[in-house]
């Protein structure tokens, strides 16, 4: 089966300069400040004067994280960012370096400096519950954010409140519908909303996600290298301006108690290309990634520390994991972790930095777990790094690792203050002449020391899904067929396999139907030959893990590409409604191998002990009046599907469609837009 991946191009239109005043550095804090302008257009960084509107409100103070390793100073994180660039071969991109004449010119360079950055988007993958995260839901009947954990949110680019839709565009336009009336009640068009990336809805509180690339200038007289051979330096000194870009994600939030009059009440900015967020009890958990440079000295921090608000963050909130064995560096990369409090928008409760290239997160009501995947010794390995949470402040933390590589956050859970974790390991013999592949679960500490483990399981076979419920871990393996595992984990110390359930073609995506059943969504192939022949949705029954059954399978035929696979908050999941849907793709109309044109599709299905998979609903999206025909494949992704009580809405790139349940899903409005 071919499977398709998107990488986005995102042209970002910095934002006006900030100044920065100075502040002298002192310890146990979480910030400190340095004078900087940030601008997007240069007229004279070196005579013009920025204006700083209002007091930038300084970071709360906050004890270091326990349990983990701080950086003693600035000197000590400047010495080790240098050696890592010494070390490597991979050569750190340098600031540019412009001159007085040259910045005459960049008023002009605005589209340049708005398409300088490249955002690639991957599906982050698959999450949990029956209706996904909605704490006041009860007595309600809408369906909410697939999500991993009950009680942690999860971003999206489409929410529901139960009355409002709320969508966001990929060209940065957010829009709140009355879905009863499928009216457009206001759209929502921020300073940098060309790259707005995902929301929360929560209440009357409204945030949102968005990433843009600024210009970052200082002031001063260098040397420049002469253009002579051999390249002497000019002796004189040159007055220059360094403008080097710096990505940094931003936290919009509003009061939509009128939803046809939003407030914005707060904006908070951090450093980094953004990675991932979670919510809960009114907090946000922003991640974002940060590539250190080297400058002159370890004064310069603008090179190798990130900001928070409009703070740097303090050495001693900077973590190095304990470099035990099999723990790396890998990538000279920070991840950098701030707490924004719904009532105080402005700034962070607390922040942090991690070297870390953590590229999977999980998040449980205690702790974050970031993990990254790395080649070492001729075999991957998983480093694991845990930070402790408690009402917007970062407490304990511990790095760990295990053999292997994650298919997804899924791989991970946590349960009594141990990690669960499956892992696929991959590695070659010391002659590099047999590759060698199975699977293992492991069971780690909160100190993150393995106390249990299964290894060599399901060899030459790798996992493709995993999900956890209580004391019972469940995962697919696949080769040639699909053996889904269910694990004892009750005694941490000794994991053990219940059963091994083998059934055609494999689950990419496992969502508990209750407590006693298990939804598979994935593909069905020929036994022999592995070949794709179909999309596949099975029910298990979990009632007894040492006896798991496939009571029912539905198979939809001819299905190229399931983007939902990939990215779970694109599959509308609720068992209580018996209700399950995603978009899905055609490559041509499967009679010319050689078609290379797309269809899309949305499928609504549901489920019943008594009646089993039914198909409810089947949509052409490409035919729909919001397409008419022009949809592309980046459309197709931000299609969603949600319901509110007996009305199921179908929100895309270019408007809604409502269907009415109960009238066979008879169509009853439309709203359109221009995106």
């Amino acid at each position: 089966m071919k499977q398709k991946y998107v990488l986005t191009a995102v042209a970002v239109v910095a934002v006006g300069a900030v100044a920065l005043g100075t502040a002298p550095m002192w310890e146990g804090t979480n910030s400190v400040k340095q004078e900087e302008t940030r601008t997007s257009i240069i007229e004279d960084p070196v005579n013009t004067e920025t204006e700083v509107t209002g007091t930038p409100t300084p970071l709360p103070t906050t004890a270091p994280v326990t349990g983990i390793s701080h950086t003693d100073s600035y000197e000590d994180l400047y010495a080790q960012v240098k050696e890592w660039q010494n070390n490597s071969s991979y050569s750190n991109v340098q600031p540019r370096i412009m001159t007085v004449e040259e910045s005459a010119d960049a008023a002009g360079t605005d589209s340049a400096a708005s398409n300088s950055s490249m955002a690639a988007t991957m599906p982050e993958e698959p999450i949990d519950q029956e209706y996904g995260f909605d704490p006041s839901s009860e007595g309600k009947d809408y369906s909410t954010t697939t999500t991993q954990e009950e009680l942690i949110d999860e971003a999206d680019i489409v929410k529901t409140d139960g009355s409002c839709i709320y969508a966001m565009d990929s060209k940065g336009t957010l829009r709140i519908a009355d879905a009863a009336s499928m009216k457009l009640l206001c759209e929502i068009n921020g300073e940098n909303s060309s790259d707005y990336k995902e929301m929360y809805v929560d209440g009357n509180c409204l945030q949102l996600i968005c990433q843009q690339e600024d210009y970052i200038t200082y002031k001063g007289s260098i040397d420049l290298p002469s253009a002579n051979a051999g390249g002497e330096k000019n002796t004189d000194g040159v007055r220059t301006s360094y403008s080097m870009p710096v990505t940094t994600v931003t936290v919009e939030t509003y009061d939509i108690s009128d939803r046809e009059k939003p407030k914005k009440t707060g904006v908070y900015h951090q450093d980094g290309s953004y990675l991932s967020s979670r919510r809960t009890d009114g907090r946000m958990y922003l991640f974002t990634s940060y590539t250190p440079e080297v400058g002159d000295s370890a004064d310069q921090l603008q090179y190798y520390v990130p900001r928070c608000g409009e703070e740097y963050i303090a050495y001693d909130h900077i973590y190095l994991p304990t470099p035990e064995k099999d723990f790396s560096y890998n990538g000279r990369i920070y991840l950098v972790a701030g707490a924004v409090a719904q009532e105080n928008p402005d700034q962070a409760t607390d922040v942090m930095a991690v070297v870390s290239s953590a590229n999977i997160f999980y998040v449980s009501e205690n702790n974050i777990y970031s993990a990254t995947e790395i080649w070492n010794d001729r075999e991957t390995r998983t480093e694991i790094v845990r930070i402790g949470y408690r009402d917007g402040k970062f407490t304990d933390g511990a790095a760990g690792s295990v053999a292997g590589e994650l298919h997804n956050n899924f791989s991970m859970n946590e349960a009594d203050d141990c990690l669960r974790i499956v892992t696929t390991v991959e590695g070659w013999d010391k002659d590099y002449s047999n590759f060698s592949r199975s699977n293992g679960l492991y069971v780690l500490n909160e100190k993150l020391k393995t106390i249990g483990k299964i290894e060599n399981l399901a060899e030459g076979e790798q996992i493709k899904a995993a999900r956890f419920m209580g004391d019972t871990g469940y995962f697919v393996t696949y080769r040639n067929t699909d053996p889904l595992f269910a694990a004892d984990l009750s005694d941490p110390k000794n994991p053990r396999i219940m059963s091994e359930l083998n059934i055609t073609g494999f689950s990419e995506y496992l969502h508990f139907y209750g407590e006693n059943q298990l939804l598979g969504i994935g593909w069905e192939t020929d036994p022999d030959t592995g070949n794709v022949s179909g999309m596949k949705c099975s029910m298990f029954d979990i009632s007894d893990p040492s006896d798991v059954r496939e009571t029912d399978r539905f198979i939809l035929k001819n299905v190229s590409f399931c983007d939902a696979l990939y990215n779970y908050h694109a599959i509308l999941a609720a068992p209580k409604k018996s209700l399950f849907g995603f978009a899905y793709g055609i490559y041509g109309d499967n009679t010319d191998v050689y078609d290379s044109s797309e269809n899309y599709y949305y499928a609504l299905l549901s489920y019943h002990d008594q009646n089993g998979f039914e198909p409810q609903m089947y949509l052409n999206i490409n035919d729909s009046e919001l397409f008419a025909g022009s949809m592309s494949y980046q459309d197709y992704c931000r299609v969603r599907g949600v319901y509110i009580g007996d009305m199921f809405y179908l929100v895309t790139e270019k408007g809604i469609v409502s269907y009415n349940i109960q009238k066979d899903y008879e169509q009853t409005g439309t709203l359109k837009w221009e995106a």
